[in-house]
């Protein structure tokens, strides 16, 4: 009887640290999956602040009354008040093509701050890995719009030939485009680890 009671304790004592070991790992993903939630929650809720704001003041403000163009409107137009003075007071294609991209980035990092906003209050999913990894990567570009449409501003404002606020901002572009290729492999990188890994517990359940 003892020499039957000594393998039942070590298949016990086995079985506890694999059910200690599984709850260990439950509670890091869920430690993991809270702390995401309520950071991604912050940043998204700043960033939607923040476009909205920049959509209804846009750069060089609005109209404060109907204009024609004998005012600073573009020939043949008639300036609504509260409408956008860069996007109306020029007959220069490029100017209303800058304004253009500039309302599109916005928007595009307004929505998916909306988005993001969204899915953590209705708790969609939140608990898997993958599904966060999706909104970390939702709010990556989010933040990259809103850089984008801060390089596109400060093209809008600046003089024609300041060269040097003109190399600044093509330098932040630069470094920006640079820094979010470097995170975008860092986070595949990482997501193809965890996949991998997730794939090897997989084979090892069966």
């Amino acid at each position: 009887m003892e020499g039957n009671s000594i393998p039942t304790t070590m298949a016990m004592n086995q079985n506890g640290a694999q059910i200690g070991r599984a709850s260990s790992r439950d509670t890091q993903k869920g430690n993991w999956v809270e702390e995401m939630r309520g950071s991604l929650m912050v940043v998204a809720t700043v960033i939607a602040t923040l476009t909205f704001q920049i959509a209804i003041n846009p750069p060089g403000g609005v109209w404060q009354q109907d204009s024609n163009n004998q005012q600073g409107c573009a020939s043949g137009n008639i300036c609504k008040a509260g409408t956008s003075v860069l996007g109306t007071s020029s007959d220069d294609e490029n100017q209303r093509l800058k304004y253009e991209m500039f309302i599109l980035l916005c928007t595009v990092s307004f929505t998916a701050s909306q988005t993001v906003i969204l899915f953590l209050l209705t708790g969609f999913q939140l608990r898997n890995r993958l599904v966060m990894w999706l909104l970390i990567l939702v709010m990556c570009l989010s933040v990259i719009c809103l850089a984008g449409a801060y390089v596109i501003s400060i093209w809008m404002v600046m003089k024609p030939l300041d060269k040097l606020i003109n190399k600044i901002t093509l330098y932040y572009a630069l470094f920006w485009a640079g820094l979010v290729t470097l995170l975008c492999l860092a986070l595949l990188l990482r997501f193809l680890i965890w996949l991998l890994k997730e794939f090897y517990r997989f084979l090892c359940c069966l």
